[in-house]
């Protein structure tokens, strides 16, 4: 996984937190603010891979 946190904004919202990817802001991952702490642990430790999230979400948009 390619760590390059400086491309992603983090939004918290109400009740979750958006993350929106500079080069693909029209997707947009939404954490709940419950699972926040998780899910950063997740991905730092390689078991959340956000490049193979963003590979599916294209796959799925081609078909």
């Amino acid at each position: 996984m390619s760590h390059d946190a400086s491309r992603v904004a983090a939004k918290r919202i109400n009740d979750h937190v958006e993350l929106i990817h500079a080069d693909n802001p029209d997707t947009v991952l939404e954490v709940p603010r419950r699972d926040w702490e998780a899910f950063t642990a997740a991905v730092k430790s390689g078991a959340f891979d956000l490049e193979t999230l963003n590979r599916q979400a294209e796959q799925s948009n081609v078909a």
